[in-house]
């Protein structure tokens, strides 16, 4: 008869294995994501700027609805069919949600090149809203994202609202060169971060997350994110506009700890 010790010795060496396997898988991946470095970054011009981010009408947590993007820069991709992602608060009921891209015109009214209509879902949300086989965004304009949950129909002055600049750049050809070796999404998110290319990065680490999660290398990103989220010099910029700075930064890095 086999002892019952054995079983409980094997049972322990298997969960061992299991435990060493993921720590090292986090390890690997940890060694393998480069920080973000978005080198010179454009600031979006005061004209352009929100009051988006708001806590207002149905907030359900201390961080309110946020674009995982840059409030003060313009964040760079390199695709025509980029993805996007925000966080929505997790306590907040499911609501209708409005998601809109504009196109800037010089000396002109913004021009929406698309929108859709979703249902809030408490956590990560992302969303792909050109097909395939659409002319999407162009290269050398310049966009920006607007994220609207409705929380009342009847008082749109209450609903939750941020936004996130977007500009599509042409492929470098060092970066090209290096995705043409790469195997994996970790790969490519530490090749598009090191190259500044903030979209291309958070939408190769999404694909490694679970569903409404930033994941490992997502929230990685998004804590190198809130690193560079403040202004090079903030002593000459308002108050105002100074607390809103931190708020945000504030905001992303809690994000990055609760989403993971």
């Amino acid at each position: 008869m086999i002892p019952i010790q054995w079983f409980l010795n094997k049972r322990i060496n298997i969960k061992l294995v299991i435990s060493c396997t993921l720590s090292l898988g986090l390890i690997v991946i940890s060694a393998a994501l480069g920080s973000y470095a978005p080198g010179n970054q454009k600031p979006v011009p005061k004209d352009r700027r929100s009051d988006g981010g708001t806590t207002r009408g149905c907030s359900g947590g201390d961080i309110p609805l946020t674009v995982l993007a840059s409030g003060n820069y313009v964040g760079r991709t390199i695709s025509q069919h980029p993805t996007f992602a925000w966080f929505v608060p997790r306590d907040s009921a499911s609501k209708p949600m409005k998601f809109t891209i504009y196109e800037w015109v010089p000396s002109g009214k913004p021009k929406e090149v698309r929108n859709r209509s979703l249902q809030s879902s408490p956590g990560i949300m992302k969303l792909s809203p050109f097909l395939e086989n659409e002319p999407g965004l162009q290269a050398g304009k310049e966009y920006f994202l607007q994220v609207v949950i409705q929380c009342d129909p009847d008082n749109p002055s209450g609903d939750l609202v941020d936004e996130a600049s977007i500009e599509v750049v042409g492929m470098p050809a060092a970066v090209q060169s290096k995705l043409n070796k790469a195997v994996n999404s970790v790969e490519k998110a530490n090749i598009y971060a090191k190259a500044g290319l903030w979209y291309n990065a958070l939408d190769e680490a999404l694909k490694l997350a679970q569903a409404s999660k930033l994941g490992e290398v997502g929230s990685t990103l998004l804590n190198d994110l809130a690193e560079w989220e403040a202004p090079k010099t903030t002593l000459g910029l308002p108050p105002k506009e100074r607390e809103a700075i931190k708020k945000r930064i504030e905001n992303l890095k809690q994000i990055a700890d609760s989403a993971r």
